[in-house]
């Protein structure tokens, strides 16, 4: 009995060793097998460009984008200003795809993109064999010069535009000399007016702030259109309200005699004579206008919402007054309403009073 006992102990210690010793070669082949699966993995070029996308760090962005910004106008966005705009690009979910037809066994080229916007290309070369193969990045290449932007500013020649608190010199002023759309016929009569210039601003990456100030220092807006554009008051206080006292005593009566009001032209024509400069043309066109007078069906006609955008003098004593309004002309289809701008030429001839020597309508 006791033979049985010792054989049955020396076979549970047989089994036990038996057991360990499978555990023990089991977890040396698995670890073998774990070491091969991850020298492989490693071996593989996903492992290495999926590393190369988690680069793309502060410092390797500026890596790569250094020369690109130090070609940039540095006076319209600081080198940290157009860094920070390419960091942008990279901030997001980065992905890279293959480039089948540049690639070969021992090298290979992927495009990273971010998004659908391709970034850059980068290579891996290859090196040893099976799981001693390293992938490593041979190369780089990363444009960015899609990115930089241009654009054009119309203002008048006397303000001052800046860019981000510089001021933008003569080296950005790439036309002078351009007429107001507005005051397109009055150029012609050899009168020194004011005129417009073009910015342009090319070579930086991003969005610009632009700030304009006109020829008294005061903030001014920017317009697309230089059609839209008026004059500035290019005169002392005083003389504005001079000005604006005698544009708001003639329009009603220029209004009144093109009309035709009541249908008596030569009593028309005697109100608004006062304020015609005598000798000049204007009196004369408007004298003989008397005669085929436009508007001559007209019931009435009234003015309002008169605006003096603004006066500019011309030569000592002589102002142009930009001015619009609005006049509803009521007739056989009813009332309507027109907007209308006019240029008036005035001669201040200080106590012998303020007369029109010439106007064109905008």
């Amino acid at each position: 009995m006791a033979k049985r006992k010792k054989s049955a102990r020396r076979f549970a210690l047989g089994m036990l060793v038996y057991a360990l010793t499978f555990i023990v070669f089991l977890a040396l082949g698995l670890r073998f097998f774990w070491s091969f699966i991850d020298g492989y993995e490693k071996s593989q070029p996903k492992h290495a460009i999926d590393a190369y996308i988690q680069s793309f760090d502060s410092a390797h962005i500026r890596a790569l984008s250094a020369d690109f910004v130090a070609s940039l106008d540095g006076d319209l966005k600081s080198e940290e200003e157009s860094f920070a705009e390419i960091e942008k690009l990279f901030a997001g979910e980065l992905r890279y795809s293959k480039n089948s037809v540049e690639s070969t066994d021992d090298r290979l080229v992927y495009a990273v993109l971010s998004g659908r916007r391709l970034l850059g290309t980068m290579a891996l070369n290859r090196s040893g064999e099976g799981n001693d193969t390293v992938w490593t990045v041979s190369d780089e290449q990363f444009d960015f010069s899609d990115l930089k932007n241009s654009s054009e500013y119309l203002a008048p020649a006397e303000w001052q535009l800046s860019c981000g608190g510089k001021a933008l010199g003569e080296k950005y002023v790439v036309e002078t000399g351009i007429r107001y759309p507005s005051m397109a016929e009055a150029y012609d009569y050899g009168f020194k007016l004011p005129t417009l210039v073009r910015y342009r601003l090319d070579n930086y990456i991003g969005e610009l702030e632009i700030e304009a100030r006109d020829a008294e220092g005061s903030e001014a807006q920017l317009l697309d259109d230089p059609a839209a554009y008026t004059l500035s008051d290019r005169c002392a206080p005083e003389v504005r309200t001079r000005m604006a006292d005698f544009t708001g005593r003639f329009l009603p009566l220029y209004i009144a005699f093109m009309s035709n009001t009541n249908h008596n032209a030569y009593d028309n024509y005697a109100r608004v004579h006062p304020y015609l400069l005598p000798g000049s043309d204007l009196e004369s066109r408007f004298y003989n206008a008397i005669v085929g007078q436009t508007w001559s069906h007209s019931k009435g006609d009234v003015l309002h919402d008169v605006v003096v955008n603004g006066v500019f003098e011309i030569s000592e004593g002589k102002y142009l007054i930009d001015v619009d309004y609005q006049v509803d002309t009521t007739g056989n289809a009813g009332t309507v309403t027109d907007h209308a701008g006019m240029l008036i030429v005035a001669v201040d001839q200080g106590a012998g009073g303020i007369f029109a020597s010439e106007l064109f309508i905008k």
